[in-house]
């Protein structure tokens, strides 16, 4: 049996070409009566339109790419995981496909993310993950290809990013310790992305404000992870025994941090408060539950599916998006000294 075609649809209502490829668009300016008739045809005959053919008449392909960095397990990872739910999700809702894609040596090199957008294949880039040595960044800038770099930026350029509000978070958390007196402050953090940049900055300029010196601030890089956090914690701890306090750029390394002082038989916060970023389920479970500064992940991914589809369209010119935070005050945390 003959497989129908959008000409057959067009030839049984009496109607063009164009106008069934309107209705299937869903386009406003095709009148009821019209659109009823031709729907009643597409699904008499269980008719499929071909999305490659309808992507090229509509100039968009209604797939968007997630990219994503090279890293071990990355898509079990609970930051990416609650982002790219909301992205996924959202898109969906919308009518976007999603397309994952790793930013590997070879993708980079051959400029595939370039060519995803250049061959139509996705309307454009949504890029996760990405740190201050992802050098291709730049040729994307270069060109009037829609992209988005999620909850990562460069100070300075004209990059389109979404982003959590990390001079806010910093901001939030030295009040929340200082409040609470703390004056010899551990933090873990990573050293890769401006965003974790600008937050220990802010964060130690925060605390000094509130009258600590540098001394009174010692930082170790957590790499973002348990394993980092704990480690981190350890090596702080083996040098500033005095400190009352740590603060981590994300919960992996809260989590790692509350290990370690739980092996050395710390009580957190009794001798030790830990506060963490992000607010990733486990935070709430950890023992004590994990004071942290919320940022919203999944709204994010949802957020960001909103700016890409908007810079498509051509309804912005550019994107720069800080998304509010909230301090989740939880058990990690208390006073200087018990």
């Amino acid at each position: 049996m003959a497989r129908t075609t959008i000409k057959d649809i067009a030839r049984e209502c009496g109607v063009s070409l164009s106008t069934v490829s309107l209705v299937l668009n869903n386009n406003p300016r095709i009148s009821q009566s019209t659109r009823e008739k031709v729907l009643a045809a597409v699904q008499k005959h269980q008719y499929q339109p071909n999305a490659f053919a309808r992507s090229l008449a509509s100039q968009s392909s209604r797939a968007l790419s997630i990219v994503v960095p090279h890293l071990n397990h990355v898509f079990a990872d609970t930051y990416f995981g609650e982002i790219v739910s909301g992205i996924y999700e959202h898109a969906t809702e919308l009518g976007y496909k999603i397309m994952l894609e790793v930013a590997d040596k070879t993708f980079t090199q051959s400029e595939e993310y370039i060519n995803l957008m250049k061959s139509k294949r996705v309307d454009g880039l949504l890029i996760i993950g990405s740190s201050i040595h992802d050098e291709y960044l730049f040729q994307l800038e270069k060109t009037e290809y829609p992209y988005l770099l999620v909850n990562h930026y460069f100070p300075g350029s004209s990059m389109n990013f979404i982003s959590a509000d990390y001079v806010r978070s910093a901001e939030l958390a030295a009040e929340h310790l200082t409040g609470y007196g703390h004056r010899k402050i551990g933090i873990l953090c990573g050293t890769n992305t401006n965003t974790a940049t600008d937050f220990r900055d802010t964060f130690m300029k925060s605390c000094k404000a509130a009258g600590l010196k540098d001394d009174d601030m010692v930082w170790a890089d957590g790499w973002f992870t348990e394993q980092g956090g704990y480690e981190g914690t350890q090596w702080m701890l083996e040098r500033h025994p005095d400190i009352t306090a740590i603060m981590a750029g994300n919960d992996k390394m809260a989590i790692g941090a509350l290990r370690c002082l739980n092996r050395q038989g710390i009580s957190v916060p009794g001798k030790i408060s830990v506060m963490g970023m992000d607010d990733v389920p486990a935070a709430e479970f950890t023992t004590p539950g994990l004071t942290t500064i919320r940022h919203d992940l999944y709204q994010l991914g949802q957020k960001s599916v909103e700016g890409m589809i908007a810079l498509f369209k051509k309804e912005r010119p550019q994107v720069q998006d800080i998304l509010p935070v909230d301090l989740i005050q939880r058990e990690s945390t208390g006073p200087a000294g018990g």
